[in-house]
């Protein structure tokens, strides 16, 4: 059983190649895309509305679109939809269905909207980009591809988005997309604002901003500088940066001594040491602090001492082998060893952009001697 929708969606291309309802072959390609990218935006409505990670079997079947013919005045496409009522009615009904498919079409138009200003950015789903990027290709210069949106009510003049040459290609190259993922790890509390906006630094994702209405912003306020244990879902870009934290699972205050320690450090100033010594630097401080967060699997410190040259040396033993970690002003990392029963000894060289690195080589080390 099928419901279906003539004239499902209200398009038209407007140009010399388009006159006398003439369709090109060429541009037949976009209305597989367009049906793509509307089922597209329907799944993922779906999977938000319904807390699921997977559609239900039989998905493909849902929608169906045909092209009927094509309407005078430039091209028209008519496009009818057909909706399945007969598969799994117990997960989504015959009138969500239809629903569904008009707020994929909404969606639609808001991409649309975006693709038309410039100051706009606009994410999208790989999967999405993907779509758009088959979409309207064989488009020519003067050429027009328009929308037009459903009237509100009967006293709504409808409106009619255009998508041009250049504004496609603008959009293209300004879409970006977004994936979802939990995360967990350790962090620094930067800032607190008046909204209660916590923003976090952390060394993989750089900065974390997220709002936690269960705990007063005066009592983070307080810690402004401590490091704090987060598990986190959140949306992603491309480039790995969190855009938005979806859920907070758990964020609690580090009660790490090492770090104290370190952040007692902020108080020596310069001549510290019998007149000589220099005051340990914030980007210093920050550094020794990032590596204690990310690094899991480093053996007890026994020592944690500001250096003369306003440095920070971390020191811990494995076997019979002496290490050092010391966090320079210029963010570079010395890691360096000496084996207490033989002349044997190791010195090498990191940057903090490095960090990792150093990270698996402390590990190294560390496994090389158990």
């Amino acid at each position: 059983m099928e419901d279906a929708i003539d004239a499902f969606i209200n398009i038209k291309y407007v140009g010399a190649r388009f006159d006398g309802g003439q369709l090109p072959l060429d541009v037949l390609s976009d209305l597989q895309a367009l049906e793509d990218i509307l089922t597209t935006f329907a799944r993922d409505l779906w999977l938000s509305r319904h807390d699921r990670e997977r559609m239900p079997n039989g998905f493909p079947s849902w929608f169906k679109f045909s092209l009927t013919g094509v309407g005078d005045g430039s091209a028209i496409p008519l496009l009818r939809l057909d909706i399945a009522d007969d598969v799994q009615p117990q997960l989504i009904g015959h009138h969500e269905r239809r629903d569904l498919m008009r707020d994929a079409e909404l969606e639609f138009a808001k991409v649309l909207r975006a693709a038309n200003t410039p100051e706009c950015e606009v994410i999208l789903s790989p999967t999405q980009i993907r779509n758009f990027n088959r979409f309207l290709t064989n488009l020519k210069p003067g050429e027009l591809f328009n929308y037009t949106s459903p009237s509100a009510d009967a006293g709504t003049t409808a409106e009619i988005i255009s998508l041009d040459v250049e504004k496609r290609n603008r959009f293209l190259k300004s879409v970006k997309p977004t994936y979802e993922t939990r995360l967990q790890g350790k962090a620094r509390l930067k800032t607190v604002d008046e909204n209660g906006t916590l923003r976090f630094i952390t060394t993989e994702r750089k900065d974390i901003s997220l709002i936690d209405s269960t705990v007063r912003a005066h009592e983070y306020g307080a810690n402004i500088g401590s490091y704090y244990e987060y598990d986190l879902t959140v949306r992603c870009r491309h480039d790995d940066s969190v855009k938005e934290v979806l859920t907070i699972h758990d964020l609690s205050l580090v009660d790490h001594p090492l770090i104290n320690a370190i952040e007692t450090m902020e108080t020596l100033r310069d001549g510290w040491l019998d007149g000589h010594g220099k005051a340990v630097p914030e980007n210093v401080r920050n550094n020794a602090k990032s590596f204690i967060s990310a690094a899991k699997e480093t053996p007890p410190f026994y020592a944690a001492a500001p250096t003369e040259e306003g440095g920070i040396l971390l020191e811990f033993t494995v076997s019979n082998w002496d290490y050092g970690i010391e966090f320079n002003s210029d963010d570079t990392i010395t890691f360096f060893g000496i084996d207490l029963e033989s002349d044997k000894e190791m010195w090498e060289n990191f940057s903090i952009q490095n960090l990792p690195q150093l990270i698996d080589r402390v590990i190294l080390a560390i496994v090389d001697h158990e």
